[in-house]
C-alpha cells in the first residue's frame, strides 16, 4: 500500500524554490525571476520508494508577518489556517545569501513540524567568494541540508532521500506563540517588540554563519555589477529597455515572415487539392472556405507567438526583466503605483487574465485596483495577430531605420499607446486617490545574472503555442466555421437578388470575365446572414472607415481577439479562387466611393488604434469581477475603453485620410 506525505516548499523569492518543484513533480509551472509571480498555491505529485508525495509550491516571501494576499497565503498553509498543514516542511535556500533566507527559516521552524533543506545557487555563491559547509550548517539547524541544482541536476532521489531523513527530526520552537502574534499582526495590531524580535533573530543567524560559512575578504565583482550600472542606470537604464524592446519586435518579424510563408503556401496548396478532388458543391466548399481558412488563421500567426515568449523567456531567464521592475518603480511612485505594478503590467504583454491574479501581491488596496485597471491596456499576444495582419496588408517591409523596418516601429507604437494611456488613467486615478501621499513599501533583489535555460525557455514558449492552438485555437475554429454558414446562406429572397445584381454587374462589364467568380461571391456574401448583421452596425463603424466585413470581425472577436483574423481569413475565402491568401485579396479591394484602396494605411492604423485600446475580451472581464467582487469596474472600465478606442481610431482615419 502506498502511503502519501504532504510537502510544502517554502523559501525566498528567486532562490529555485519553483524549478525544484517543476523538477520533483514533473510539471511545467512557469517560472522566472520576477518575485510575485507565483500568486497561488500549486499543487503536485511525485512518488519515491512507494510514498507518494503530495507537493504544494508556495509563494516566495521574505518574512511570515506580511500583508500582501499572495503571501498571507504562504501563512494559511504554515500554520494550518483554512488550509491541512504540511507534514514536512521543505525549505529552499540560496547559498550566497543565506543571511537573509535564515530569518524566514527561523520563524516557519517555530511549527515544530519535520524539515529539511535544500542549498541551491551553489555556482553564485562560489563566485562570490562564499563557501559553506554543509555539514556544519546540518548540526546547527538540526535537520537534513544537502545541495541541489534545480536547474542542472536531473536526478532528484538526494532530495526525496533528505525527505526521508526529515521525517524523524522536529524543529524546536513555540507553535502557540508565534500563531498568537501572526493572528495579532493580521489583525493590524502590531506585536509588542516585533522589531527586536527581528533583530533578535538576525543576532542569531549572524552567530550561525559564523560558525558554517566563509567568505573571501576580496571584493566580489562579475558581469552583473559591471552590466547593471547601465541597465539601472536612471537615464540610460530607461534606453536599454526601449531598444530590447525594439530589438525583439524586430525578431518577431524578421526571423517568423518565412515560416509565415511557408504555413500559407501550404495551406493553399492543401486547399487547391481539396477543390481539385472533390465535387464542387456545399461540402467542399465548408472544407476550404470554412474549416480549413478557420484552421490557417490560427497557424498562421504560431511562428510570431513561440517567437515572442522565446525572446521574453530569454529577458526572463537571465535575470534582466526584474531590472525593468527597478528602474521603473520611480514611475510607477509618480502615479500612485509602485515597482511591483509592473510585474503584471509586463505580464499583461502575455495574458491580462493571470496579470490581474498576480496584482494580489501589491498590498495597497488602492495601488492593486489601479494596477487591475490598467493592464488590460497593456498588448496582450491575442492582439499580435491582428497587429501582424494589418501592418502586413497596409505598411511595406522596407527599411524604416538602420536595420529596423518600419512594420518594426508601427508595431512597437501599438504597444507603446497602450502603455501611454495606461499612464494617464493611472496619474488620474491618483489624482483623485484620497491617500496619494501614502505608498506601500517595494522590496525587490536583483538577482545575478545567468545564462538562459534554453531547454526551459523553448519549453515555455512551445507551451504558449500549444496553449494559443487549443484555447483560442478551438474558439477561432468554431467560430470561422459558424460564419462560413452564416456567409453561405441567407433569407432566399436576398440571395436571388443578390444573383441578379451579379448577372447585371458582369453583363456590364463584358471583357472581364476573369472576375466573374469573384463579383459574385461578394454579391452572395452582402446578401447572406453575415452580411446583413454587418450592414446593421456598418454606420456605426463607417466614421472609423470600416466596413460591413470588419463589422463581423469586431462583433466575433469579443469572444477572442484574434477571432478577427479568422473571421476576415473566412470572409475574404468565399470565392472559388482559394490560390490567393487573404493579405493579397485585402490588398486588391478598392473602395468604389473613393478608387483607392479600402484596406489601406488609415484603415490598418485606425484599426489597430481601436484594438490597442479597447477591452473586447471577455475572459479579463470575467477574472476582474472575481478579484473585486462585482461587476462595477469591469463594466466601467468596458465603456470608458471603448469610448477611448472609438475616438483615437476616428482621429487617426481622418488624419492619415
Amino acid at each position: 500500500m502506498i502511503s502519501k506525505t504532504r510537502v510544502a516548499l517554502i523559501g525566498n523569492p528567486n532562490c529555485g524554490k519553483s524549478t525544484l518543484f517543476n523538477r520533483l513533480s514533473g510539471l511545467s509551472q512557469k517560472t522566472s525571476n520576477l518575485p510575485g509571480t507565483t500568486v497561488e498555491a500549486f499543487y503536485g505529485a511525485a512518488q519515491y520508494n512507494q510514498i507518494q508525495y503530495d507537493l504544494v509550491d508556495l509563494p516566495g516571501i521574505y518574512s511570515l508577518y506580511t500583508e500582501s494576499e499572495d503571501e498571507k497565503l504562504v501563512v494559511t498553509h504554515v500554520a494550518g489556517i483554512g488550509e491541512k498543514q504540511p507534514d514536512i516542511f521543505l525549505f529552499v535556500l540560496d547559498a550566497s545569501n543565506l543571511r537573509r533566507n535564515l530569518l524566514l527559516f527561523s520563524q516557519v521552524s517555530e511549527f515544530e513540524k519535520p524539515a529539511a533543506c535544500i542549498l541551491t545557487m551553489q555556482d553564485t555563491a562560489k563566485r562570490r567568494g562564499i563557501q559553506v559547509n554543509i555539514e556544519a550548517l546540518e548540526m546547527e539547524l538540526g535537520i537534513p541540508c544537502i545541495w541541489f541544482n534545480p536547474r542542472e541536476d536531473k536526478d532528484a532521489s538526494p532530495v526525496f532521500k533528505a525527505i526521508e531523513r526529515a521525517k524523524n527530526t522536529h524543529s524546536l520552537g513555540n507553535p502557540t506563540q508565534i500563531e498568537d502574534r501572526l493572528k495579532l499582526f493580521w489583525s493590524g495590531t502590531k506585536p509588542n517588540g516585533l522589531n527586536q524580535e527581528t533583530l533578535g533573530r538576525y543576532i542569531e543567524i549572524e552567530k550561525l554563519l559564523s560558525r558554517t560559512t566563509t567568505k573571501a575578504t576580496e571584493n566580489w565583482k562579475g558581469l552583473t555589477l559591471k552590466f547593471d550600472k547601465w541597465a539601472t542606470h536612471p537615464v540610460w537604464g530607461y534606453f536599454i529597455l526601449g531598444f530590447i524592446m525594439l530589438v525583439l519586435f524586430q525578431g518577431v518579424f524578421s526571423i517568423a515572415a518565412k515560416p509565415m510563408e511557408w504555413i500559407e503556401n501550404l495551406f493553399q496548396w492543401i486547399n487547391q487539392g481539396i477543390s481539385n478532388s472533390l465535387p464542387n458543391n456545399h461540402f467542399t466548399d465548408f472544407l476550404t472556405n470554412g474549416l480549413m481558412s478557420g484552421l490557417e488563421g490560427v497557424v498562421v500567426f504560431v511562428p510570431q507567438i513561440f517567437i515572442l515568449f522565446f525572446l521574453i523567456g530569454i529577458l526572463e531567464d537571465s535575470g534582466y526583466m526584474v531590472r525593468a521592475s527597478f528602474i521603473t518603480d520611480r514611475i510607477m511612485r509618480k502615479l500612485g503605483l509602485n515597482g511591483r505594478s509592473i510585474i503584471p503590467m509586463v505580464g499583461g504583454f502575455a495574458c491580462a487574465i493571470p496579470s490581474i491574479m498576480a496584482t494580489r501581491s501589491i498590498k495597497s488596496k488602492s495601488e492593486r485596483l489601479a494596477t487591475m485597471l490598467i493592464v488590460p491596456l497593456m498588448s496582450c499576444s491575442a492582439r499580435l495577430p491582428v497587429y501582424v495582419l494589418l501592418v502586413s496588408i497596409a505598411i511595406p517591409f522596407s527599411t524604416f531605420w538602420g536595420p529596423f523596418h518600419a512594420q518594426t516601429f508601427v508595431i512597437t507604437a501599438a504597444y507603446m499607446s497602450g502603455i501611454f494611456i495606461a499612464i494617464i488613467l493611472a496619474f488620474l486615478l491618483n489624482f483623485f486617490k484620497k491617500d496619494k501621499n501614502k505608498y506601500s513599501e517595494f522590496i525587490l533583489e536583483l538577482p545575478t545574472y545567468q545564462k538562459p535555460r534554453w531547454q526551459t525557455v523553448t519549453h515555455q514558449a512551445w507551451l504558449k503555442c500549444t496553449s494559443f492552438l487549443e484555447e483560442a485555437g478551438k474558439i477561432i475554429v468554431i467560430i470561422s466555421m459558424v460564419l462560413w454558414w452564416l456567409s453561405s446562406f441567407g433569407p432566399s429572397r436576398a440571395i436571388e437578388t443578390a444573383e441578379i445584381k451579379a448577372q447585371q454587374i458582369i453583363a456590364q462589364n463584358p471583357g472581364n470575365t476573369n472576375n466573374a467568380e469573384e463579383i459574385k461571391a461578394n454579391c452572395k456574401l452582402e446578401a447572406s446572414y453575415a452580411g446583413h448583421l454587418g450592414k446593421f452596425i456598418e454606420p456605426v463603424i463607417k466614421p472609423l472607415g470600416y466596413d460591413w466585413k470588419t463589422g463581423i470581425a469586431l462583433i466575433s472577436s469579443f469572444a477572442a481577439r484574434e477571432v478577427f483574423v479568422g473571421t476576415m481569413a473566412t470572409l475574404f475565402q468565399s470565392s472559388e479562387d482559394n490560390t490567393q491568401g487573404i493579405r493579397d485579396k485585402m490588398q486588391s479591394e478598392i473602395n468604389p466611393e473613393t478608387g483607392k484602396h479600402k484596406y489601406g494605411l488609415p484603415y490598418a492604423l485606425s484599426l489597430i488604434v481601436f484594438y490597442a485600446f479597447a477591452l473586447q475580451c471577455m475572459s479579463t472581464m470575467a477574472v476582474m469581477k472575481r478579484e473585486t467582487g462585482s461587476w462595477k469596474w469591469p463594466f466601467t472600465i468596458f465603456f470608458l475603453y471603448g469610448l477611448i478606442a472609438y475616438i483615437g481610431a476616428w482621429a487617426v482615419f481622418n488624419i492619415f485620410s
